[in-house]
Parts: structure tokens; sequence; C-alpha cells
């Protein structure tokens, strides 16, 4: 912080007019006498408070001021003892600060994306695998010292204090985790967490975590697979067919008409039992799994012009098997679409399978039922462990919302969870009695079971796991011969079993270098988007083509993705694009809903929109009491032991990128929180290598020997060599493709689309409703059916349209 005078002469004439010059002068960092002109100084960098003093005193004065210096630039001027009062910090440089620019709000890129990471050489001196050289000494060759580091936020930072949270109706808020000087407490953890995962990129090291992607995802398969589903019962170990009284085609559709029989039960538009509800003698309703016999009618769906869609059989009378069923009932007389075909009734015996009003306009149960005996086929081990995976899987994903007293899925108005998701353990086993449906298919004249299903509109299971696409030398490291760059620099702990190393690398003193940092919300803070989940059930964006982690094909069914270990990957890195272009103002008055009104195109999309005029604060979202402003300064310092030119090369690369290049720091990062921008103090860096330790500790008398400073530029060009050499093809560094990722990721996207999540309008809505991006870029019937796109490539980045149909 450095000290001057701003001196205001004031003039009056003879009409009462005044006239002002201003003289501004002080001693800089040099210890040089500095006089210039008042008015050279950008407005944006003198504070409000020193601005209107100066310009409406009437008299001569001179004012002490503080400012920082940055070369000849002078910022954040405010009069001597007063705080900073301006909201948004500008920025440090101009000419490396971002323009603002105009979207279409009819495009958009997705908030996260992936560095490709492909397959490793492992066998490589540097960025392969090997053992640690250990902590031991230091190795003449490697090198040891501190690199003093400045980090700048360009976006709001969100370092959320988890023990001063509030929580009101299941809504929490939090404010700025503070230290013990008041200002924001940025924790050493949080940078090094995110140096490593950058580092683990432009490494392309191992990953250090990645559990629980062993099992198979599910996907929701297309409505109309529903016809090629067969009715089954397990019954003495064996999986027995109930297809009604039509024969099974090749593909698993009904020759005839649909395989199970109706069972009118509830309402179209509620989740009550109907007034037409077909009942047992003693008005009680048939129950899951019960053996019944009935009176069944064929009725036959029309069109618009009176064809004929699909034929079914609807229950007309039912009772419990063994009671009398009695006579034949008066024949239907049908009602709008659905008409009776005027075939004779048919008396069934059969079984109730009652699944719950699992879909909104869901009004029949079904009984499964066969003309002659069942087929029986064989229920083999695999068949049992894919059931058990999908009906886990079903459980996983909602356990959540059922623990939280939820009775539907939240994207439904009229319905009720399936019998499988709130069923427990018992759903997951193929016992005797189990009522399912089978996928089958017709190969050399026998039938085969390729999947089994709880309801006919259904989660299909992915052929293989994620896990399993990952390339075996990706994978976290079981023992230390296997410690790629990032375990050896950052540290390891095996995910899989006793083993960890200690790293070479310590992130310490980390102080917050501006004066009033935070910027402080009332009425109970700034609500949220909300965030959206990871779901790696979404194989087009998660799911990559080849073993470089190119795209899935546009247009190519869902059920293709995770279908090939041999062919396939996963997309690769998880990361958060910066958010490029955003425009002035657009962080200012967060309170202030906005979210209805673009601004060059961009919509205030890190804030939950009102709805019906009300804030939107529940289990969905959070609300930030404070934040990090644009602008804030920190400065810590990075301790490194025994590096080789390599592994130090890659870590100063992260801290030299180019301009307008950012890291991704703290909480919120989809929302466009947390870019920061990271920069080397050369002047306060001191790295030197094993040799020169140690003939500095071979005296006790003072260093006067000069230290050759550290040629930065030279171990960067050597990590780039090594990336290039490795994984280049020929190719310069800047032209490997996860190098390519990696800066498109940092500086953000350079066309005219904004970043937000995926959504059918141009602005957010109340209600959100991500998914129905996705429902409508996989929609397969009517005239206008879906794209089904695939997240794009961030070394070859194209936006995504709002209609992907």
């Amino acid at each position: 912080m450095s000290l001057g005078n701003v001196k205001v002469k004031v003039q009056i004439n003879q009409k009462g007019n005044s006239n002002r010059s201003f003289e501004f002068s002080y001693t800089n960092s040099k210890g040089q006498f500095v006089q210039k002109p008042f008015t050279s100084i950008p407005e944006e960098q003198i504070s409000i408070a020193l601005l209107q003093k100066v310009k409406t005193t009437m008299q001569t004065l001179t004012v002490k001021v503080l400012f920082e210096e940055e070369g000849d630039r002078i910022l954040k001027m405010r009069e001597e003892g007063q705080p900073w009062d301006r909201d948004t910090l500008p920025e440090a440089s101009s000419e490396a600060s971002e323009a603002p620019k105009n979207v279409n709000p009819k495009n958009f890129h997705n908030p996260y994306n992936f560095v490709p990471a492909p397959p490793r050489k492992t066998d490589h001196p540097e960025l392969g695998d090997r053992k640690p050289v250990g902590h031991g000494c230091y190795h003449s060759d490697r090198w040891t010292g501190r690199i003093s580091v400045k980090l700048k936020t360009i976006t709001p930072l969100l370092i959320p204090d988890a023990s001063e949270m509030t929580e009101n109706n299941d809504h929490k808020t939090y404010p700025v985790r503070l230290g013990a000087d008041g200002k924001p407490y940025l924790p050493p953890t949080s940078i090094k967490g995110m140096l490593r995962s950058d580092y683990e990129a432009v490494t392309n090291s191992r990953l250090s975590i990645f559990e629980k992607h062993d099992a198979r995802l599910a996907y929701r398969m297309p409505a109309n697979t529903g016809l090629q589903m067969v009715p089954a019962r397990i019954e003495n170990g064996q999986v027995c067919l109930y297809p009604g009284t039509s024969a099974i085609s090749r593909d698993g559709k009904p020759q005839g008409a649909m395989y199970a029989a109706w069972l009118p039960r509830y309402e179209r538009n509620g989740v009550g039992t109907a007034k037409f509800a077909v009942k047992y003698p003693d008005h009680s309703l048939p129950e899951h799994g019960q053996k019944v016999e009935a009176w069944i009618e064929e009725f036959a769906k029309k069109g618009k012009h009176q064809n004929t869609i699909f034929k079914y059989w609807k229950v007309k009378k039912i009772v419990p098997y063994g009671q009398n069923l009695g006579n034949e009932p008066q024949p239907s007389t049908g009602h709008g679409n659905h008409q009776p075909t005027g075939k004779q009734m048919v008396k069934i015996e059969g079984y109730v399978c009652v699944t719950n009003k699992n879909i909104d306009r869901k009004h029949d149960e079904r009984v499964f039922f066969v003309k002659g005996q069942p087929i029986s086929l064989p229920l083999t081990n695999e068949l049992k462990q894919k059931w058990r995976e999908l009906i886990s899987n079903y459980q996983d994903i909602h356990k959540d919302e059922i623990k939280k007293g939820m009775t539907s899925p939240p994207a439904l108005n009229n319905s009720r969870w399936s019998r499988h998701i709130t069923g427990g353990e018992k759903e997951c086993q193929l016992s005797d009695g189990t009522l399912c449906y089978a996928h089958v298919e017709k190969e050399d004249g026998a039938y085969q079971i390729e999947d089994l299903y709880p309801v006919m509109i259904t989660r299909g299971l992915y052929a293989t796991s994620p896990e399993s696409l990952l390339d075996h030398t990706l994978k976290p490291a079981t023992k230390k011969e296997e410690l790629s760059p990032a375990d050896r620099v950052f540290g390891w702990v095996n995910q899989k079993g006793k083993g960890s190393y200690k790293g070479h690398l310590r992130v310490h003193s980390v102080t917050c270098m501006s004066d009033e940092p935070i910027a402080t919300f009332n009425q109970g803070g700034v609500p949220l988007a909300i965030l959206g989940q990871p779901k790696p059930e979404q194989g087009r964006f998660y799911c990559a083509d080849d073993r470089q982690g190119i795209p899935l094909e546009q247009g190519i069914d869902k059920d293709c993705a995770y279908e090939s270990s041999d062919e396939q990957s996963i997309r690769g890195r998880k990361v958060y694009p910066h958010h490029q272009g955003l425009p002035a103002g657009y962080w200012d008055n967060p309170q202030q809903d906005r979210t209805q009104k673009p601004m060059m195109g961009h919509y205030q999309e890190y804030r939950r929109p009102k709805k019906d005029g009300a804030e939107q604060r529940d289990d969905q979202n959070r609300s930030m009491k404070s934040w990090v402003k644009v602008g804030a300064e920190f400065t810590f310092d990075i301790d490194v032991t025994n590096l080789s030119d390599v592994e130090l090369g890659a870590l100063l690369y992260l801290l030299t990128l180019p301009d307008i290049h950012y890291h991704r720091l703290g909480g919120g990062k989809s929302l466009g929180f947390g870019s920061v921008r990271l920069d080397l103090v050369e002047s306060e860096t001191d790295l030197r290598k094993g040799k020169n330790w140690s003939e500095f500790y071979q005296t006790l008398l003072p260093d006067d020997a000069e230290v050759e400073a550290i040629d930065v530029k030279h171990c960067v060009r050597v990590y780039q060599d090594a990336v290039k050499a490795t994984y280049g093809n020929g190719k310069a560094f800047e032209k490997v493709p996860f190098i390519v990722a990696f800066c498109r990721c940092a500086k953000g996207f350079d066309d005219n689309a904004a970043v937000r999540y995926p959504r059918v309008t141009e602005a957010p809505t109340p209600e959100g409703e991500a998914f129905n991006w996705f429902v409508e870029n996989e929609r397969s019937r009517g005239n206008n059916p879906g794209l089904k796109l695939s997240l794009p490539a961030l070394d070859k980045p194209s936006s995504l349209p709002i209609a992907p149909n």
C-alpha cells in the first residue's frame, strides 16, 4: 500500500462559478517522487467517497490518499483511513481483461465438459509411472525451494463457512469463511486441490479418485420398447412367460393383442381409486401377486381415421382364484377412441401385477395370463445380477428424495413411486412369485431372454460400467511403482487397500491482500440457482466413441453408450469452463431478480428466479450471505522438494498461463463463480537444485553468493517438449488435444453462446426443468424427432441449440 497526496485548487469567479484543478503526487516503490494528473486515473479506480469529496469541495484542500501500485498504474485510491467502497473491483490489467460480448440466447455451452484422457505412456521416464525419489535428501539434480504466487478473483469466489451455516425449512444459508484477521479464509487445501486437478490434466496423470463407478448405469428406454416386454413370473427357478393370447414375434412384439390384460384402477388426473376401478365382489382391490380368475374383453384403440392402433384385453370381472367368478358380464359400449372389438369374452386365470400409479395419466394395472401353458426359460445368474444392478440403481437414484418424504418423482404431479423403488432389498431378489417383464428375442427358433425389467416403460442397463471403459493406465495407482506425475508431486493414497505417499508440494501462507474484499447481502442473502447433479447415465455427455475421448456420433441410439470396453472410453476429466465475456454489472446487485432480463443476451444464471413474486429457498438450492468480490487479491507460497525439470515445468506452466486464462476454484463453478488468475511472483521465488542447497548449508556464514535465478521459460519448455514427444504425434505442444481442451476451459468459449445448464427456453424458468432439454434431444416419435446430440468436445468446441429437434 502506497501513500500520496491529492491537492485540489478551487477558484471562484465574480459570478460565483468554481473552477477546479487537481494535482496528484507520491513517492513510488523505487523511491522516486512522481507527479501525474489526477484525471489520468480511471474513475473506477477511485473510491466513490473520495471522488465526491474532491469534485464538490468549494475550497482548496489537500487529501492524503492510500492506493496500490501495479507498474505505472494506480489502483483502488481512497482517502487515508477510509475503506474501499466500490462493490466490484476492476481488472488489474486493462490489456489482460476480456471484453464483454453479445451472445445468442438460442444457443449455449454446457457448464461442464471434459479434458480428454488418452491411454498413458507409462514407460516414459517423466510422464510415465515410477517410484518417487523420496524425502531423505536434497537430490543434486532436482529442484527444491519456494514459489510465490499471486491469486486474483475474476468472478466472485464462494468459500462457504459450514460452521456458520443457518438452516430454515431445510434451506441452508452460508457466509464467507473468515480468518482471524476478519478477511476471507481461503484454505490451502482448496488451492492444492485446484492445482492437482489441473496438474493431472496437463500431465495426463492417473485419476487420483475414481470410486463407485464399477456398476452398470441405467438409462430411460424409449416408451415404444414397452411393446416388446413380455409379462413373466419366476416359478421354481425358471422364467415363465405369460404372453396372453398372442404369439411372440422375433423382436418380442405381440403378433396380436397386447400381452397383459388391463385392470382399470386409477383416476386419470389424480392418485385415488377411480369409480370405474374393477374390484373383487367384496369391493376390495386386487393386490399385487394374487392369483385370480377373470372375464376379459378385447378392445381396440382407434386413430383419427378409425384405424386400429393396437388391441388389448380389458378385465371386466375378477375374483380371487378358487372363488366363483359367475357368468360372463354384459359387453361394453366403449368410450372415445377405445372400442370393444365384439369378440367373445374370455375366461382366464392369471396374476395381478400392481406397479403403482407411476405415470401421471396411468389408469390401469395389469393381469398376467397365458392361453395354454407358460413358456419356461432358464433364470441365469447373469439375469439375476443384472436385475439386482437395475433395481439397486433405481433405488439409489431416488433414495434422497424418498428420505425427504417425497411420495412421487419431482417431475410428476399425479403419481406415486413404483413398488420396486420403495420395496427395499426384497425387490432386488428374483424369488419365486416375482412378477416382471422380459425382453425376449427369437433366434434359431428358440426364445432367449435378454433382460428382465420391473415395469413396461423402464430403465435399461448399459452393457458395461464406466470403470470398464477407463483405460488401466488411467486408473488410480495401487502401488508406488505405478505413481504418475501428479501422484508423485501432490501425494497418493491407495483407494483399494493400504499404502500412501506424502507428496513433494505444500501450499501455505495464504493471505488476502485486499481491503474490503467481501460483498455482504442482507434479507436472507442471494438464493443461488440449483446446481445440477452429476448424471453419468447421460451417455451422450459422459461416454466417448474411442480411447481418445471424442464424442459419440450424433443420432445413434441411446443404448450405444457404455457399449464396448474395447472401443469406447469415458470422455475424460470433468472440468468447468470459464464463463467468458460476461457483461459489465453482471455480478452487481445479485439480490435483484434480473433472471428474465437479458444483458447482451446473457441471463442472470447464478441466481434462482422468483416464483409468483417470492424467493425460492428450499432444499434444492443454497443461499449466500456474502462472497469474495471480483478483483480481490491473495498471495500464497508453494514449497516444493526434489522435483525434476518436467515435474516443476508442469507446475510453472500452470502458474504462467497466457493472459485471460483462468483456473477454477471454490463452489458454484457451473454458475460462473470461482474464476481466478494465478501469476508467478518471480522476485519472491527461490528455487535451487539440490547441489546449490548443499553448498548453502555447508557454511553458517551469511549467504553472500549470488544464486542463479531459475529460468522459468526453459523449465516450462522442458515439460512442453516432453508432452509433445509423448502425446504430440508430430504436432506442437499447443496442438496436443488435452492441452487444447485445457486451454479452452481456462479461457472459455470465443463464440457467441453463453455457458449455462441445458433448457428449452431462452430465459431461466422458476421451475428449472433442465430435464426437458434431454427429453427433447431423445424424442423419437412425432414430426419433430430429437437430434440426439452429444456434448461437443472442448478441443473442437461448438454450442448446443435450445431446441435439439
